[in-house]
């Protein structure tokens, strides 16, 4: 569910997931899937298929999650039954720490040059035909805040 595949890709995936036992109805479209094997003294010995679900309420209703602006999901393994079509490919999303490094590295190419007090890595290719003043356009985008 994770990309936007075309229409026969999609149902293929759709159908996989309900050959596996999952309703795809309840899977986002963004929803980590990907196969693992059994943990180590499983005694399941095939892989499992990771994905996420809406959690859902009794009556069947999404849960809204904890911010409130979305409907909360939760994570669930099912042991694979039937194998995925070949051009599939699993999907995970990124994790916070994950994202925090790209951040850190973001930052780190983003820096105040402390005798012309432009960027640095924006400036680069053409200075001094051409300088971004400091803070820069992705600095700012990022809401970070930043020290000359």
């Amino acid at each position: 569910m994770v990309q936007l595949w075309p229409e026969d890709r999609r149902e293929a995936v759709c159908a996989w997931l309900r050959a596996n036992g999952i309703d795809p109805d309840n899977v986002p479209q963004d929803a980590d899937l990907y196969l693992e094997p059994a943990p180590e003294g499983d005694p399941y010995t095939g892989r499992y298929l990771h994905y996420e679900v809406f959690h859902l309420n009794s009556d069947g209703r999404r849960h809204v999650d904890e911010r409130g602006l979305s409907a909360a999901r939760e994570r669930r393994m099912t042991p694979l039954l039937v194998e995925p079509p070949d051009w599939w490919e699993p999907y995970r999303k990124p994790t916070r720490d994950q994202l925090l490094d790209v951040l850190a590295k973001v930052q780190a190419l983003h820096r105040c040059n402390e005798h012309t007090g432009d960027c640095e890595h924006c400036s680069q290719r053409d200075y001094p035909d051409y300088s971004v003043p400091w803070p820069c356009p992705t600095m700012r985008a990022l809401g970070v805040e930043v020290q000359p």
